[in-house]
């Protein structure tokens, strides 16, 4: 099935992959990506899908530097999907402290970095066990007066959630 250029119309796509680079917080990340090109008019589209394997896995490099910038602190939380708001909510500080902090008018606080970059390797590896421990310290459950353990039993992961532990996500 010949696949049509959105831009001239033209039956002349053909598929390619090509090297892409972004430049956050002085760093240079580049990577092949799979492509379509237009013989015709010359224009190449990269899936949205691509752009944003891409970018979780620049998030995940930064997060393991613990880049410590605004710029690196803002585009793990965009990668992420948070609202400045949220972010505060969860690091329980006001919302201009991460416009402060992204906008470099202060150095980003290292324990508001370490929760962000261990939000960014935990949506990597599809294990959220730090959000659910923010959540939880916002949102306690009611611990019963008597619990029962059996410690012969071995121990599970600590998680809050239905899901059972998957592997590793690739990007």
């Amino acid at each position: 099935m010949k696949k049509t250029c959105e831009r001239c119309g033209r039956d002349a796509v053909l598929d390619i992959v090509i090297d892409d680079s972004t430049e956050v917080s002085g760093h240079s990340f580049t990577a092949k990506m799979p492509a379509t090109r237009c013989t015709a008019c010359r224009q190449v589209v990269i899936q949205a899908e691509q752009v944003k394997k891409f970018e979780r896995c620049i998030a995940v490099e930064l997060a393991k530097a613990s880049v410590r910038s605004g710029e690196a602190f803002r585009f793990l939380r965009t990668v992420l999907e948070m609202t400045p708001a949220g972010l505060a909510e969860l690091l329980d500080v006001p919302a201009e402290y991460v416009q402060y902090w992204e906008s470099a008018k202060w150095p980003v606080d290292p324990r508001a970095m370490a929760v962000l970059a261990s939000f960014a390797l935990g949506r990597f590896d599809d294990q959220h066990a730090s959000l659910d421990c923010l959540r939880v310290l916002r949102m306690p459950r009611k611990l019963s007066a008597k619990v029962r353990l059996h410690i012969d039993t071995p121990a599970k992961a600590w998680r809050f959630d239905a899901n059972p532990a998957k592997a590793p996500a690739t990007a």
